[in-house]
């Protein structure tokens, strides 16, 4: 990826104008390239710093700091970083341009130049809602049609200003649990990188996560309408207690699929199961009762909801074998490193514990 286009994207994830395939895009770049995981983390470094609600001279000289980070970044493909622009300057801009634009500036910055600006700006005007969770967070949330939402880490839900007028339409990224209210006349429409569901009102988790291998619908309660993107034949009425797990691929565009097909990766698996709870709700939905839980999960799978769980970051060292070992176990309220000497002993790997890291190896 052009470092402009990189650029590009955390300017559209900033202006909220980010589509699903466009983040898929993006989460799948920076997981693979570290040093432009670092450049979107002085993304987000600078507009925390230029847009909080309390600004001290800490701040603005961190500001500063992160500013020459990044412009070092974005020109490192051309050569002699050039001057730093006045501050006076982006002071202007930062009082005419709405926040959810600002970021905009960095696209001008690195040669991309007005014609996104002017785009962002309208994407702006949309008045696109955003609710979003970082690594280690929980939250709950109220729609306005009266919907509830618990969202778990590392996610975010998107709708319109029209969402309970015209319609009930959002997007998705990570994972979220669903209360729906009824609605006959306007059913309520999920939309994820891989699957759109449509419900009137009921009760059901969505697993979404664009770095995860599979997208996985779990129904509680009533009735849901899973349907693959781009392959609208394949559609999938649930029933209270099924599951439908698609793989990601399954759902992508051609052009992104091609990608995979070079390499002879093409999933073509949706799984339909019928899950067993002790409980009133499935494991996959225990999060929002504050329980983690792993239900014969992969050792690899256990790492992500570890990292998203904690904020922390979780590296698996060993074979494949050791990555696909299986793990079931329930906690409530309880440290990481007591969930992780349980599992070393259920699992029988060593690991260590280094500021935000965690590293398991046999």
């Amino acid at each position: 990826m052009h470092r402009s286009r990189l650029i590009e994207l955390l300017a559209k994830k900033k202006a909220g104008g980010i589509s699903l395939k466009e983040q898929f895009e993006l989460s799948k770049w920076l997981q693979e390239n570290e040093d432009d995981r670092n450049l979107a983390s002085q993304v987000d470094e600078l507009f925390g710093m230029e847009y909080g609600p309390r600004r001290t001279d800490d701040d603005r000289r961190n500001s500063d700091k992160s500013w020459d980070r990044i412009m070092r970044s974005v020109h490192s493909e051309g050569g002699e970083a050039p001057d730093q622009p006045k501050q006076p300057r982006i002071f202007t801009w930062r009082r005419i341009i709405p926040l959810s634009v600002a970021s905009v500036v960095l696209l001008c910055v690195a040669g991309t130049g007005t014609w996104y600006w002017m785009s962002a700006r309208k994407e702006a005007q949309a008045q696109q809602n955003i609710v979003g969770t970082e690594k280690g967070s929980r939250s709950k949330l109220t729609l306005p049609d009266g919907s509830r939402v618990w969202l778990n880490g590392d996610s975010r839900i998107t709708y319109g200003a029209s969402f309970g007028k015209n319609d009930r339409e959002l997007t998705l990224i990570g994972e979220a649990y669903f209360d729906v209210a009824k609605d006959p006349g306007r059913p309520m429409i999920i939309k994820t990188a891989t699957v759109t569901i449509k419900v009137l009102g009921t009760a059901f988790n969505v697993r979404a996560y664009p770095d995860e291998n599979t997208t996985a619908t779990t129904l509680v309660q009533g009735k849901v309408q899973v349907s693959v993107n781009h392959k609208k034949e394949l559609s999938y009425l649930l029933s209270p207690d099924e599951k439908l797990i698609v793989k990601n691929d399954t759902g992508l565009p051609e052009e992104i699929k091609e990608i995979h097909a070079e390499s002879g990766k093409i999933p073509e698996e949706i799984t339909k199961i019928r899950i067993v709870k002790t409980d009133s709700i499935p494991p996959e939905a225990q999060w929002t009762r504050n329980k983690l839980v792993f239900a014969n999960q992969p050792l690899h799978e256990v790492a992500d909801i570890l990292s998203r769980w904690y904020g922390v970051n979780v590296v698996v060292h060993g074979d494949e074998d050791m990555k696909a070992r299986q793990y079931t176990g329930i906690f409530e309220n309880q440290s990481l490193q007591s969930v992780m000497e349980s599992l070393q002993v259920a699992g029988g790997f060593s690991y260590k514990m280094k500021n935000d890291t965690i590293f398991i190896a046999p």
